[in-house]
């Protein structure tokens, strides 16, 4: 449909000629630009045509009815397929409104200055999106720009304050009221919440996604039917070819320390110095403790 016209201005309607005009440039302030009304014309029961439109206008005080409408259908030229529009100064029997349902026929009632108000769903559809509720960054581009860069990048400047303000907290009475250690306390305690906020808000803007992964929660419980899950105390477990294969390494690997953990104990290796060799091949604290409680039972077994 071709660009809107600005939105028409107050007209006082006197006569069904005003009537008219005022319906056309309605018409083409709804994308219909070639709209025209040509009062004194011949009737033939369209006072306004337009490229995919056509219009009645009624300058009465009764009710329009399922009658008037019925001769609008058939006074539309055969097998065209323009939006029909009907106007009138008065109001709309419910049998009326029906039969534009039926047909998509637009129910428009105008007012004595010439405002327009849509009556039916079809005609709240044209008169939705008018040039009064054009955005403004259409009709200011440099206005456009600058809320452009504010909604893109408020993150990074809210960020960057967050940053900043834990030292501006430095020397006030009013937070740090002593002693010094929990002074200092405090001051950490802001440095961190609005650091770690500041850093996810910026983070935020440029899509970088964090991730708060804590060891024994790393793999996710979800449900996919297609993969056979397997179901273990009220949670279904995905399993994943890979995760299984380096589980599986994992456990083969720790069995080996396990029993040379052990050997080493029987030969008279004391369990600090056994502790020492597997700190210096990368084992973490909580699998040396274990590895050496399984060394010491398998020792017993033996």
């Amino acid at each position: 449909m071709p660009p809107r016209a600005v939105t028409p201005q107050p007209m006082q309607i006197s006569s069904w000629q005003q009537a008219e005009l005022n319906a056309a440039r309605w018409m083409r302030h709804w994308g219909y630009t070639d709209a025209t009304a040509r009062p004194g014309g011949p009737d033939s029961g369209i006072d306004v045509r337009a490229t995919g439109a056509l219009g009645q206008v009624k300058y009465q005080a009764a009710q329009v009815g399922r009658p008037e409408l019925q001769r609008f259908v058939g006074a539309r030229p055969y097998g065209s397929t323009a939006q029909l529009i009907f106007f009138t100064g008065s109001d709309y029997a419910p049998t009326a409104v029906a039969y534009a349902q039926e047909w998509n026929i637009a129910l428009f009632r105008y007012h004595l200055d010439g405002a327009m108000k849509p009556v039916n769903d079809a005609a709240r559809r044209i008169h939705r999106s008018s040039a009064s509720t054009v955005p403004i960054t259409a009709r200011n581009p440099e206005t456009a720009e600058l809320q452009t860069f504010w909604r893109r990048n408020w993150r990074v400047v809210a960020g960057v304050c967050l940053l900043m303000a834990p030292l501006g907290s430095i020397g006030d009475d009013k937070t740090y009221t002593g002693p010094l250690a929990l002074d200092v306390l405090k001051f950490i305690g802001i440095l961190l919440a609005c650091w770690s906020l500041g850093t996810f808000l910026i983070a935020a803007r440029f899509g970088i996604r964090v991730y708060l992964q804590i060891r024994p929660f790393r793999a996710a419980v979800v449900s996919r039917p297609e993969t056979g899950p397997v179901t273990t105390m009220g949670r279904t477990r995905v399993p994943h070819p890979t995760h299984d294969r380096a589980t599986a390494a994992s456990t083969t690997q720790q069995d080996g320390l396990v029993a040379e953990a052990a050997r080493l104990l029987r030969t008279g290796s004391k369990q600090h110095h056994v502790d020492k060799i597997l700190r210096d091949r990368g084992v973490g604290f909580m699998d040396r403790g274990r590895i050496l409680t399984e060394a010491k039972k398998l020792n017993k077994r033996s």
